[in-house]
Order: structure tokens, then C-alpha cells, then sequence
């Protein structure tokens, strides 16, 4: 039991009421530019970055190739060199001279946390450009799940195939067939908001096309 003096210290206790914490911040907005490997993704999501830059708004790019570029190389086979664990994680290689790309339980997960993280910024009020290759519905289903409730704008990032190929063969970081594998299934899912031809149009112009796109749709 209490004593009086305790009971009397309760009795006198002030009550405090509950303070509001701050209101969470308005979610930002994301750019989504997809389209197969070699298509000029990269180089359009930095040249679409300044031109927000310069109207004083800024935008984070986030780029899926950043996330598996982490994955440990135990867990990639590319090219000459083979991974013990490669199943479990990516594998990207040459099978009777038809590039072929599969993706282990790792592998997958990956793209959950890529997905993840573009809709987690967004959440915490970021302005994000997303640079993807969509590849199969599983993904396109993924994004639909993340970004409910979110505003996103879907860029097809066309380009022909022999402009794509060829640029394929200029770089030495990818492996022969790559893009032409991708190239069907890369358009095929996503339901898009616009299109920029990037075997066309030189980087300033493509992001121009798309920055105005973007700005008809949500002025």
C-alpha cells in the first residue's frame, strides 16, 4: 500500500498532455526510365537531374544497377569469371552464343529492396528517378504494389535495335546479346505515362522531352 506522503506526491503530479509529433512530409514524386541495358538510361536520369537542378528542384537518381552492383562476386557469374554461389544470386552469361540472364532467391531479392528503397525515398518526401529494366510481370506487379499511393510518371525509353546493339559493342563492360535479349521484354509490361527516343534524340533533348512531358502532366 502507499503511504500518504507517496500518495499525496501522485495526487500532486501534473498532468501532461500528449504532444503531436510533426506531420509526416509530403510524399515526393518518381520518374521511372525503362528500357533495356545500353539504351542511354543512365546518361537521360543525369541530364533530366540538371535540368531540375537549374529550376532550383531537386531530384535523387537511383539506378538499379547500383544495388547489384553489391551483391557479392561469390554470388555473380559474368563473363569469365564464375561465382560458387552465382545460383543463388545473378547469373549473366553466353549459352551458344544467346546471352541468357537468370536470377537465384538473392538475386530476386534484390530487386524487392531496389524497389523498396525508390518507394521508401519517395515516401520520406524525395523526388526520385528510378533508371529500370522491367523484365518480366512479377516485377511490373512488384512496382504496382510499391507505389500505391505514390506518384509516379512511367518513361518508355525507345530505341531501335541495331542503334542499341551497336552501342552495346562500343561498350566494354557488357556482354554480347545482352541488349538484344532484353529488348522486347524490357517494353513489355509497364503501362507508360510517356516516350523519349534516346537513339534519337542527344541527351539534353531527350530530357528536355521528358521534363516537359512531366511538367504537362502534373502543372
Amino acid at each position: 500500500m502507499l503511504g500518504l506522503e507517496q500518495a499525496l506526491h501522485l495526487v500532486a503530479r501534473p498532468h501532461h498532455a500528449l504532444v503531436p509529433g510533426p506531420a509526416p512530409p509530403p510524399t515526393g514524386s518518381i520518374i521511372v526510365l525503362n528500357g533495356p541495358s545500353s539504351a542511354g538510361k543512365s546518361t537521360l536520369a543525369a541530364a533530366l537531374q540538371r535540368r531540375f537542378a537549374a529550376d532550383g528542384e531537386c531530384w535523387f537518381v537511383y539506378a538499379m544497377d547500383d544495388y547489384f552492383a553489391k551483391v557479392p562476386f561469390d554470388w555473380v557469374t559474368a563473363g569469365r569469371h564464375v561465382g560458387p554461389h552465382a545460383d543463388e544470386g545473378v547469373t549473366l552469361e553466353s549459352v551458344d552464343g544467346e546471352f541468357q540472364m537468370r536470377m537465384g532467391p538473392i538475386g530476386r531479392r534484390v530487386l524487392v529492396a531496389w524497389r523498396g528503397a525508390v518507394g521508401s525515398a519517395a515516401r520520406a518526401g524525395l523526388n526520385v528517378i528510378a533508371d529500370d529494366v522491367v523484365l518480366t510481370e512479377e516485377e511490373w506487379r512488384g512496382w504496382q504494389d510499391e507505389l500505391q499511393g505514390v506518384d509516379a510518371h512511367w518513361v518508355r525509353v525507345q530505341i531501335a535495335l541495331d542503334v542499341l546493339e551497336a552501342r552495346e559493342r562500343s561498350r566494354a563492360d557488357r556482354l554480347p546479346g545482352h541488349a538484344r535479349a532484353q529488348y522486347e521484354d524490357s517494353y513489355r509490361w509497364p503501362a507508360y505515362d510517356a516516350e523519349v527516343d534516346t537513339g534519337v534524340l542527344e541527351p539534353d533533348a531527350a530530357a528536355a522531352a521528358v521534363l516537359a512531358g512531366w511538367r504537362a502532366r502534373s502543372g
